[in-house]
């Protein structure tokens, strides 16, 4: 028996008819202001019908039959009542009689005539135009009988709709063709129409990257959603000809038990659905208002926890629906082909628990779950070992839910289970697929209860687009694909992942890494006591545990120190060489840090950013092979061979002795973030610019990445970088990297990417506008900056503004790091504020991660020396000042 899922928000038990009635009765149709407000009445009635609490179904129902007496209204107006070639006819949701808050109101008008008559014609098109007029959002067509079916013919979207249809008003007897006409139409045969109907699913489920858990999910499409069970409603009425009273129950492809938990489904979400409604005109559940739909379902106020609770609700509901389509898809194939699946393959017997039937596995006996648990593992094992079997047989599939169902302790505590979860972890070709499968099934959930309690996590950034438990299921998928990818920002991946010794230690850290969110305090950390539990319970060695748990803590390390930190600072190389020890450990981060990123987001991983973690990657394995040397000289030698070959590149293009005296003047941080082509590209054009009054300004693009903007100034204003940054800020280009070095002339290099407000590169026609442009203002001496209010942007994410000072074993100058919301002219305020007090950039590091920017800057004061106590604490306030107006 399944556990019901319910909104807490109270139901109004009362008549909604009776008691809070609206009617369109006496509306003006000459007068469209007065007929526009009384519409305006009504969806406002519509939002007060959900406050009061009264039933979605019947408020869905209701609004049908109020929108059925307004279209009434008007067509007997325009029209008239007597019209025996045509009809009004209701499709899509408002045929269903589910018409929602922000659904658009699909009309079919229809005529029995061979053609529609000119007259009636001109009367159709000032009804239309009336219903556009009155600001309705209305889906029409006007076709003919014989047109309709024609219609119907090219496309399964309009003969899905065909299946629900009412009728509102015009000729009783045209509706009546038209649904004779419908049935006695063969060119949807039930097995076209099924395979129809099943790949244009599987292209939906694609659109919505194959997963119920995005974070801002469609209600009406996504995976699980409304969609899925009207596909479930479409196919029993087009191939089991069901009636309109008929349930699926009644036509029996579902159970009594199954058929409650389908309809406890459908008013969860009609509920939720509604909610959105009431704020957005979209079905997707978007952030921004989460909190309001939270609590317009009674889930409560404070905090995120409503949230939480809302969404984890949410993809339990989308996960039964999911299992019931696919038990319903599954279920009309049997009774019509008396097999699953494409076509028919002869059953074979793997053993006396399991078959294979096609791609699918089933199994012999309906109680096996139930009986022995541990078989639940053993399911997963046998289809690890068949790699043709891909899906699980609708009979497995009932067995699986109910065995899971009924487990009174976790599979976890079961010795067998957890012998076979350990040989999972350790098949890592094919564990990726499996631990999928376990998760789709919520067999992970039933095996650890570490994982229920990540399941269907929200996580509230504009980063991540999954939930905790999907997300880390991705990381696993990225060990193996990342592995075999042909793509070149993944190639450093491929290469470190071969040298990795114990790849299972790789996967069981992938399925750890955020096990410990939502609890609070630092997940890593907790994480990595979860982890060292985990992997002691399983039998792994002592090495074993220690390196999963260390992976586990140190997750984000690498990560932070590449995106947050100078990892051109022989200082950061150092430290980070001693926290990973040796190149075992640097590997099994480096490949887990790659998978974790590309998890988030499609985007969030590119070429930019896979030059900076393989420059951190490089740096410190070089450093970490010089076992006797010491770690700075070993990367100055790296540096001097760098060196060495930009002298080659530009061999026959400069002077050797005016390039190697230039050479000399540049840091060995600027030889250790740059390559050698970018460092010739940098030096070949400082050398031949003769302007000393003005800054040498080159562009360079990078498709699908952005715009880098290469400043040479032998003019080390502190306003130099606020100015730069001010103008981007005004232009609407986003900074996402900035790279500042100080020639021992106190000449200044500094490399800014830069994007347009859609993530791309600038079109290279505006670059000589935006040159003249920061020309002009690169010697303002104005600290103020007030962005346009319509540039400022609305505040969905608390993210208090924290600056920290960073301890350093050298006293050269002041490094912080600055978190906070990131907004546009962001970064113009913190150069500005530098400027205002007097101090200088000499390195810095811009991070944007979702809604949160954790920017690192290395300062000094206008005497060249690191700030004293009070000049931080002055700063502090000036810095909180600044970006606490934006």
């Amino acid at each position: 028996m399944f556990e019901s899922i319910t909104i807490p928000r109270k139901i109004n038990q009362e008549n909604l008819k009776k008691v809070f009635p609206f009617s369109f009765s006496g509306i003006d149709v000459k007068d469209i202001k007065k007929a526009r407000e009384r519409i305006s009445l009504f969806e406002l009635y519509q939002v007060e019908c959900f406050k009061k609490g009264f039933n979605v179904r019947e408020i869905i129902r209701n609004s049908s039959d109020i929108i059925d007496e307004l279209m009434t209204i008007i067509w007997n107006s325009i029209i008239g009542s007597d019209s025996p070639h045509l009809a009004l006819i209701a499709v899509g949701g408002y045929g269903r009689r589910e018409q929602f808050l922000k659904s658009d109101i699909d009309l079919l008008i229809l005529s029995n005539e061979e053609q529609i008559a000119p007259e009636s014609k001109s009367k159709i098109e000032s009804f239309i135009s009336f219903l556009w007029d009155l600001r309705l959002d209305i889906g029409s067509s006007v076709r003919t009988v014989k047109e309709t079916i024609l219609a119907s013919r090219n496309d399964i979207t309009i003969r899905s709709n065909l299946l629900e249809t009412h009728f509102i008003t015009g000729s009783t007897e045209v509706y009546d063709d038209l649904k004779n006409s419908i049935n006695t139409d063969g060119f949807w045969d039930n097995e076209k129409f099924f395979l129809a109907k099943y790949d244009e699913q599987n292209e939906r489920y694609h659109s919505f990257r194959d997963t119920i858990f995005s974070l801002e999910p469609d209600i009406k499409n996504n995976p699980g959603g409304l969609r899925d069970l009207q596909v479930m409603q479409w196919l029993s009425l087009k191939i089991l000809n069901a009636k309109e009273n008929d349930t699926l129950f009644s036509v029996g492809l579902l159970s009594q038990s199954e058929y409650e938990e389908y309809l406890d489904c459908q008013s969860f979400l009609f509920d939720v659905r509604y909610a959105v409604h009431c704020n957005s005109s979209s079905n997707i559940l978007r952030l921004d208002f989460q909190k309001i739909v939270s609590s317009m379902l009674g889930y409560g106020d404070e905090g995120n926890a409503p949230v939480e609770a809302m969404m984890r609700d949410l993809y339990r509901t989308f996960h039964r629906v999911k299992e019931l389509n696919h038990i319903v898809l599954q279920l009309i194939q049997l009774q019509t082909h008396g097999y699953v699946g494409r076509d028919y393959a002869e059953p074979v017997f793997i053993n006396r628990d399991f078959v294979q039937r096609g791609h699918y596995i089933d199994v012999l006996d309906q109680e096996l779950f139930k009986s022995n648990p541990a078989k639940i593992l053993e399911l997963f094992i046998t289809i690890a070992t068949r790699p043709n079997i891909e899906k699980i047989h609708v009979h497995c599939l009932r067995a699986l839910r109910e065995g899971r169902r009924e487990l009174k302790e976790p599979l976890i505590t079961i010795p067998e289970s957890r012998n076979l979860f350990r040989t999972i972890l350790s098949m890592t070709e094919v564990a990726p697929k499996i631990l999928n499968l376990m998760h789709e099934t919520r067999v992970l959930s039933s095996y650890m209860p570490q994982w229920a309690r990540i399941e269907g996590l929200a996580q509230f950034d504009r980063f991540h687009l999954f939930s905790v438990d999907e997300h880390s299921i991705r990381v696993i998928k990225n060990v193996q694909e990342l592995a075999h990818s042909k793509l070149p920002e993944y190639q450093l991946f491929k290469s470190v992942y071969k040298r990795i010794n114990d790849h299972e230690l790789l996967i069981t850290a992938s399925l750890l890494h955020d096990i410990a969110k939502g609890r609070g305090g630092n997940h890593a950390v907790k994480g990595a006591k979860e982890a060292e539990q985990f992997c002691r319970l399983h039998d792994f060695s002592e090495y074993q545990t220690q390196m999963v748990s260390w992976l586990v803590e140190s997750h984000l390390q690498f990560n932070t120190t590449a995106t947050r930190r100078d990892i051109t600072d022989i200082e950061v190389i150092k430290n980070f060489c001693y926290f990973v020890k040796d190149e075992e450990h640097l590997n099994q981060l480096y490949c887990l840090t790659i998978a974790d990123i590309s998890a988030t987001n499609e985007n969030v991983w590119n070429s930019w950013k896979d030059n900076i973690f393989k420059q951190l990657y490089q740096s410190v394995r070089f450093a970490l092979s010089q076992e006797t040397a010491d770690i700075a000289a070993s990367i100055k030698t790296k540096a001097l061979d760098k060196q060495k070959t930009v002298m080659a590149l530009l061999s026959t293009e400069c002077n050797k002795s005016d390039l190697l005296r230039y050479i000399r003047q540049l840091p060995i941080e600027y030889f250790m973030h740059y390559q050698p082509e970018d460092i010739s590209w940098h030096l070949k054009n400082i050398l031949r610019y003769d302007s000393a009054d003005k800054p040498l300004l080159l562009f360079s693009q990078t498709p699908n990445i952005g715009t880098e903007l290469f400043i040479y100034s032998q003019n080390n204003s502190p306003m130099l970088f606020g100015n730069i940054a001010k103008t981007m800020a005004s232009k609407e280009l986003n900074v996402v990297s900035a790279q500042v070095f100080l020639t021992n002339k106190f000449h200044v290099l500094c490399t800014i990417m830069f994007q347009n407000k859609k993530g791309l590169p600038i079109d290279t026609e505006r670059l000589n506008g935006l040159r003249k442009t920061i020309l002009g203002k690169i010697e303002d001496t104005s600290t103020s900056f007030v962005l346009p209010k319509e540039k400022t942007e609305r505040k969905i994410f608390d993210v208090p503004t924290r600056i920290v000072y960073l301890d350093s074993e050298t006293d050269k100058q002041t490094k912080l790091e600055i978190s906070t919301l990131d907004r546009h002219g962001l970064l113009a305020r913190i150069g500005l504020t530098f400027a205002k007090l007097g101090y200088q950039i000499s390195a810095a590091r811009i991070t944007t991660t979702g809604e949160r920017a954790d920017d690192y800057f290395a300062i000094t004061d206008s005497n060249g020396l690191p700030l004293s106590l009070l000049q931080k604490n002055e700063l502090s306030l000036e810095l909180k000042a600044a970006l606490d107006q934006i």
